[in-house]
């Protein structure tokens, strides 16, 4: 096959595919007319007229492709409009918010352990401490998240929770200050050490998930992110699709044109059949030269 004219597709589809035109004037200028060779091979036989209609139908599907990936990018760009104008209204927010949820989470965790030695001060059987530790880590959590909350624009509502949570631990180390008490051997100056370690603990695992709380993104900029993430993969199907029927029309676009290019040498004028096959390979692969 010959490389020396060229049309505009070989801008638009990978250079690995094998069909390659090149040339530096506009697509179909100067370009012969060819239908009737082409009528004239398809004639010639039922097998080349029914690889001429498989090229073409493979051209109409690609071009079907290339306006679906065409689509996909588009909603791909938007997403990411979108998405970078929802960021810019919380640019303090700049983590994933489900990892920070699972850090305030995991420091919430880690809370249940000294929550559970103040549960024990309250006596009763092992169900029921259990579910005192659980209920001291839930309002933990619960103060986390109103912190999280009031932090903007409700200063006063923010300050009032903090220093209800802040009593709450207090409260929890004065629990857990009575059980040392009660069931150490080591006397009070021991327990008041322990219920101490365990209340700065518990205080610096809740500024910990505060914190983890506050950097992460908003609601609307994780659906926006994620709106993001589902369009690009989208995308990426689309052009995979796209190369695919590509290959596949190059294909049999080439395969067509070695079978009619001995009847372009018969026909053509001395130095046109690289042009001529230009204008055949233009009309298989769909474009128009008109």
């Amino acid at each position: 096959m010959s490389k020396t004219a060229a049309s505009h597709e070989q801008a638009r589809r990978p250079a690995s595919n094998g069909a390659a035109w090149r040339s530096d004037q506009p697509p179909g200028w100067g370009l012969p007319e060819v239908m009737p060779e082409i009528l004239a091979c398809n004639s010639s036989s039922k097998a080349q007229e029914e690889l001429w209609a498989r090229t073409r139908q493979a051209a109409d599907m690609a071009g079907q492709a290339a306006a679906d990936a065409r689509a996909a990018d588009a909603e791909r760009e938007e997403a990411e409009i979108e998405y970078r104008t929802v960021r810019a209204e919380h640019p303090e927010r700049p983590a994933p918010r489900p990892r920070q949820w699972l850090i305030a989470a995991g420091a919430l965790g880690l809370d249940g352990v000294a929550c559970y030695f103040a549960a024990e001060a309250l006596g009763g059987g092992e169900l029921q401490t259990l579910a005192w530790a659980a209920l001291f880590v839930a309002l933990l959590g619960v103060g986390e998240l109103m912190l999280d909350h009031f932090c903007d624009g409700h200063q006063a509502a923010w300050r009032a929770i903090m220093l209800a949570l802040g009593g709450f631990i207090a409260l929890l180390g004065v629990l857990r200050f009575s059980f040392l008490a009660t069931v150490g051997a080591e006397g009070l100056i021991a327990a008041l050490a322990g219920a101490s370690l365990f209340t700065v603990a518990t205080a610096g695992f809740v500024i910990t998930g505060y914190r983890a709380l506050r950097t992460a993104e908003s609601g609307p900029a994780w659906k926006a992110r994620r709106r993001v993430g589902s369009c690009g993969r989208n995308a990426a199907a689309a052009h995979r699709r796209l190369g695919r029927q590509i290959a596949v029309r190059d294909r049999l676009a080439r395969a067509y044109l070695s079978r009619i290019r001995p009847r372009l040498a018969q026909t053509s004028a001395v130095g046109q059949l690289s042009a001529a096959e230009q204008a055949v390979w233009a009309h298989l692969v769909g474009e128009n030269l008109s």
